[in-house]
């Protein structure tokens, strides 16, 4: 981080009852309002009542590309939370929190702490102790000396659905709150910085981005079946849908959904589907159909941590595998990884582009940390985005007889033909089959549809040889790193921050996964690195195995040690995580040089 950019991380944390959502949601609405720069973090356990939950918001004078690593600032909500937090914040660390009737042993000397009965003042300011979370947040609105009548607003917002007397009660908590909070001001009077400018802003969740980069797109047929955590998406396509004259279908389950969705892309429209790693796993016969029968379609697969039910509301990278070869026999697809929220809006458009360009199944691979969190974005400007509208077999013009499947020189499909098209008539199913869609077991033919499809992958991989986003530190330097998803973005504030310590890198951090960007990884290999870092949320180096096995000549040839820096804890990484991967491996082969 540049010294000029300046960053507060915040954490709020209590138990599953406590609100703690709302007050993480209501400080990055007042904070984006204000005109900083916000990006959170969330994480809950899959049950109704108990356990801890956690809100992290970040705010900044420039844009961010992690949630942080430990708090500037902890809202605890219950000893647990100061218990699992105080222990591993930084130096001047304030932690607030209530009464506990005691000393809390866990709270280090280096951190500063204050003490307020949220529940007193949520009491006598709103008449309800249900309020102490906003009573708790207003406290920190107050330390930081934010706009009181932004917040007052905010709060009318997120509490609007619930009726007038709510939206009172808790404006009043708020008040009371940050009354108290302004007391108190000299404690943070060291860390309050202004925002760089008062641009208006967009603050969206991932799984809202996508759903707008849909629509945008074109899709106007959505089925799905309710699974965390990508549920957000369905509901709010539900809402948006109707309005431009589209149809949003809740399905019996995940093969039903998929199946609605490759009929609606057979009659012509603009088809797709989220679920998670349970529900791909259903879809991957029907991925089979849409590949074979050549159907566009999109899947958002918003990873979680599995296998089986595994972890719903936590983050994992572990369906990357599945998504580039889940299928029983070979069919082209195209798997595509957004990195931040504003990447769910243009790469879920740019999945729907693919898939109607190349009549294809499209899998946009999200992940739990990313869908729920929110982050401040650009609006986009709509008049430049370049959206694919299908051209479809016009029997006026079009060769005759109609040709579903012929072969191309380029292994680019031709216009379909949809249903109600004169002469556009075809077999469309599952069987293998001839130019025409005939059922044909021939093996001469078998081989001609197979290198056919196999030509269209060959196409989409040289349509997006230049779509890999690449850093350069400017340096000769024999360090490299690549990443993918969620964790792309913490990885390149990793080495940005190495930088400063002498350490120079190289990054590419491929959006589109499958096919892999031959061109640019080739390119990127001959650049004069020697170590490779890949971090990723999985256990077993998905990514990095894919690497080893699509390019083993190059990494050989120019002599490349592939070091995997992996978790798979349910947490999305921190820039500390990575750093003490890079300098793990570094030590050991100092050490072993040493020797």
């Amino acid at each position: 981080m540049s010294d000029s950019q300046q960053s507060l991380t915040i954490r709020f944390e209590g138990d599953s009852g406590d609100g703690i959502i709302s007050m993480g949601k209501l400080f990055s609405r007042v904070a984006a309002r204000l005109g900083y720069q916000v990006y959170t973090f969330s994480t809950f356990l899959a049950v109704v009542r108990g356990g801890q939950v956690t809100f992290q918001a970040r705010v900044s004078n420039a844009p961010l590309l992690s949630q942080g690593n430990e708090p500037d600032i902890l809202v605890a909500l219950n000893r647990q939370a100061v218990a699992d937090n105080a222990p591993k914040v930084p130096n001047g660390a304030l932690i607030i929190h209530p009464p506990f009737g005691g000393t809390c042993e866990e709270i280090p000397r280096h951190a500063r702490t204050l003490e307020v009965d949220f529940k007193e003042i949520a009491e006598g300011e709103a008449g309800t102790a249900r309020s102490k979370n906003i009573a708790a947040t207003g406290v920190l609105l107050g330390l930081l000396n934010l706009d009181l009548e932004t917040a007052e607003k905010s709060v009318d917002e997120l509490f609007a659905s619930k009726g007038a007397d709510v939206a009172e009660a808790n404006r009043n908590a708020l008040r009371g709150g940050y009354e108290e909070g302004q007391k108190h001001r000299q404690l943070l009077d060291d860390r309050f910085f202004p925002p760089a400018d008062t641009t208006a802003r967009l603050l969206l969740s991932g799984n809202e981005a996508v759903a707008l980069g849909a629509l945008t797109a074109g899709v106007r047929f959505f089925a799905g079946y309710p699974i965390t955590p990508a549920s957000e998406i369905m509901e709010w396509l539900a809402g948006q849908l109707p309005k431009v004259g589209g149809l949003m279908i809740q399905a019996e389950d995940e093969i039903a959904s998929l199946a609605m969705c490759i009929g609606a892309a057979y009659g012509g429209v603009k088809s797709m589907t989220a679920t998670s790693g349970p529900g791909l796993s259903l879809m991957i016969e029907l991925l089979g159909l849409a590949g074979m029968a050549e159907l566009p379609v999109v899947v958002v697969d918003v990873q979680r941590a599995g296998p089986s039910t595994g972890m719903p509301t936590k983050e994992a990278q572990g369906d990357l595998v599945l998504a580039a070869y889940g299928s029983h026999g070979e069919i082209p697809r195209v798997v595509i990884a957004p990195q931040t929220v504003a990447d769910c809006f243009t790469q879920t458009i740019k999945a729907v582009n693919i898939a109607h360009k190349f009549q294809i199944p499209v899998i946009v691979l999200s992940s739990q940390s990313l869908s729920h969190r929110m982050q401040t974005i650009e609006p986009p400007d709509f008049e430049k985005l370049e959206i694919f509208e299908e051209k479809f077999w016009n029997p006026e013009t079009g060769p005759h007889p109609f040709k579903r499947y012929p072969e191309t020189e380029d292994g680019m499909p031709v216009p379909r033909a949809i249903p109600g098209i004169p002469q556009g008539m075809y077999r469309c199913g599952g069987l293998e089959h001839n130019e025409f869609g005939d059922p044909d077991f021939a093996p001469a033919m078998r081989s001609r549809m197979v290198a056919r499809r196999l030509k269209r992958m060959e196409a989409i991989a040289k349509a997006f040889r230049g779509t890999t986003f690449k850093y350069d530190s400017g340096a000769e330097t024999h360090l490299g790193l690549m990443s993918w998803g969620a964790t792309a973005p913490v990885a390149l504030e990793t080495i940005r921050e190495l930088e400063s310590e002498g350490l120079k890198f190289r990054a590419l951090l491929p959006h589109v996964l499958w096919p892999m960007p031959t061109v640019a990884i080739r390119s990127f290999l001959a650049s004069g690195i020697r170590t490779l870092f890949i971090p990723e949320l999985n256990a077993t180096a998905q990514f990095a195995e894919m690497l080893r096995a699509h390019f083993t000549k190059e990494l050989l040839e120019n002599n490349i040690e592939v070091v995997s820096i992996t978790k798979d804890d349910g947490l999305p990484f921190s820039p500390a995580e990575i750093r003490a991967g890079v300098f793990e491996y570094l030590n050991q082969r100092h050490q072993e040089v040493s020797k």
